[in-house]
């Protein structure tokens, strides 16, 4: 079976000879790992013609053997998994921030891919945060970060290989303020072409 690690030079999720050889410099992690990495395939979700030029929630399945749960002990000690969600673009995953506080930072990496049904495309990625509840918003507020865009130059109908890391601190609109109440993002994509998203890895590191 193969090994991941945090690579901490750049806070991604790799495969290694052996998971133990990576010297760890940040302070924990936790990656979702698709049944791509265990002989299987990713999760798809279709971009229609009527979904493009939004972003729009992925569906994801997390493989038997996937969730690599490294978190610092706060943030175990505040919630028993890492995220909620049935891995639907109605019930999208959710990362919890909960147990981080304002010395904290994190760097986040998706794997996917993108097979455009169309020339000439464009996809853009970011991620979709929940404040917690000193905005005093009801429902809570949302804010967005975004990754660079990727060009889709070589026709449709290929495999465009993508793996966007996009870094972060914990501020005041996320970080935990009591029980329940902290800061959470989801990660999501949009399109100006129809086609098919497969991810195949979400992975959270924390500094």
């Amino acid at each position: 079976m193969p090994k991941y690690a945090i690579n901490p030079i750049t806070g991604t999720f790799d495969q290694v000879a052996d998971a133990l050889s990576l010297p760890q410099t940040s302070q924990g992690h936790y990656a979702l790992l698709s049944s791509a990495y265990y002989g299987g395939s990713g999760t798809t979700t279709e971009i229609v013609t009527a979904g493009t030029d939004v972003y729009q929630d992925l569906n994801f399945t997390v493989d038997s053997s996937g969730l690599y749960d490294h978190r610092i002990s706060n943030m175990k000690s505040a919630a028993a998994t890492g995220h909620t969600g049935a891995g639907t673009t109605v019930d999208p995953i959710v990362f919890d921030l909960e147990g981080l506080t304002l010395t904290s930072s994190c760097s986040f990496q998706a794997v996917f891919r993108f097979d455009p049904d169309e020339d000439g495309g464009r996809l853009d990625s970011r991620l979709c945060f929940t404040k917690n509840s000193v905005s005093g918003d009801s429902p809570p507020s949302e804010f967005f970060i975004e990754a660079t865009s990727a060009a889709m130059e070589s026709g449709a109908d290929v495999d465009y290989a993508q793996s966007p890391v996009i870094k972060f601190i914990i501020n005041e609109d996320i970080t935990t303020h009591g029980v329940g109440d902290a800061g959470s993002f989801r990660f999501q994509v949009r399109s100006d072409v129809a086609g098919t998203v497969t991810l195949d890895n979400l992975t959270l590191s924390i500094f």
